[in-house]
């Protein structure tokens, strides 16, 4: 399927390889439901408890056909009032009012079309957690996430908080990098507390402390956090119970959305928000970094790193510029989900788990 046969649909969500079964599925015709939902949606500032529900006329596994085009999109940070920001977050980090906050800005995107963005995003392979989406009220947002917030199989359930950042070739950097260790040693407590509520009592463990995932513009960490659901629970528990995630938020989690509402000068929306597909015994919920979401004048693509007092502003600075990577210029158009989702495969190193 063309990309841009989506462009005329009033609703549909397309989701990438990450969302179940190895290959892209598309729903069609979304409507809101208040009965057992197939989509689930949650932006930054919805709470937990109050996700966006829907479900499907139809869900069909497609292969994407990317359309060569000559884009070349020049986003534009804004970053005003950046550095001394961070200044403030470190200051709040001494004082003992927070450990950790993720600090993010804007990029603002000149007008272009869902299908030439996404395009444009998977130049260098389809993202785990690719999705486009346009809801019934017309909100539209194309996400490139590689971050998998967690997944349900039955009773089990598994979250990937993901903190640390490097270049391409900054594999050894980052796994020596004893505040990157620290950023996601913090939050990867956080998930482990956040899910005990909702497993059954001592089933929650970190198989995994950390582990590398290579991107094609990047280098980050992850861990392993796994538990088993106490009766009754849903998907919808799960997210009830870990919106927003950990690896956006900081920690603890309450002083840490303190800091973001008083710093961050507009609402992220879907940015940093949570997307689920939700069938049969299985559910995968991604969390929307590396999104644009469409404006009356074109996108805003969000970009943020976590702040601990050993942070650098220029450090961290560098670290928006790399994720910035993923709307490098277009040369050419891969050809379909199935060849170049090959890309979003992850290897391990530094660990032995």
């Amino acid at each position: 399927m063309k990309l841009s046969s989506l462009e005329h649909m009033p609703s549909f969500a397309l989701l990438g390889p990450g969302f179940g079964d190895g290959q892209c599925n598309l729903l069609t015709d979304l409507t809101d439901t208040t009965s057992r939902p197939q989509l689930i949606y949650a932006p930054f500032e919805c709470p937990g408890d109050s996700p966006r529900q829907l479900k499907a006329r139809d869900i069909r596994p497609i292969q994407i056909e990317f359309e060569a085009t000559a884009l070349d999109v020049m986003p534009s940070l804004r970053d005003t009032g950046y550095h001394k920001a961070i200044e403030r977050i470190r200051a709040a980090i001494a004082a003992g009012d927070v450990y950790q906050v993720c600090y993010t800005v804007r990029a603002d995107i000149p007008r272009v079309s869902g299908a030439d963005l996404l395009t444009l995003l998977c130049q260098n392979g389809v993202p785990r957690f690719l999705a486009w989406v346009r809801l019934p009220d017309s909100e539209e947002f194309v996400s490139a996430s590689p971050e998998l917030f967690f997944e349900t199989r039955g009773n089990l359930v598994h979250a990937e908080p993901m903190k640390g950042t490097a270049g391409q070739n900054g594999a050894l950097e980052l796994e020596l990098s004893e505040k990157d260790k620290a950023e996601l040693a913090m939050i990867t407590d956080l998930l482990r507390n956040d899910l005990t509520p909702v497993c059954q009592p001592r089933s929650v463990r970190v198989p995994c402390a950390r582990r590398t995932i290579e991107l094609p513009y990047a280098v980050q960490t992850v861990s392993d956090v796994t538990g088993e659901l106490a009766e009754g629970m849903t998907p919808l528990d799960v997210l009830s119970a870990l919106h927003p995630g950990g690896s956006v938020t900081g920690a603890p989690k309450q002083a840490a959305l303190r800091m973001i509402s008083e710093l961050e000068p507009m609402p992220r929306g879907a940015y940093c928000g949570a997307l689920g597909l939700w069938r049969g015994d299985r559910s995968f919920f991604s969390l929307l970094i590396r999104t644009a979401v469409r404006t009356s004048v074109g996108w805003t693509y969000g970009v943020g790193s976590g702040v601990v007092y050993d942070s650098n502003a220029d450090s961290e600075y560098n670290e928006l510029q790399i994720k910035l990577e993923a709307l490098g210029r277009l040369s050419s158009a891969p050809s379909d989900c199935r060849r170049i989702s090959q890309a979003s495969r992850t290897t391990r190193s530094g660990t032995s788990c």
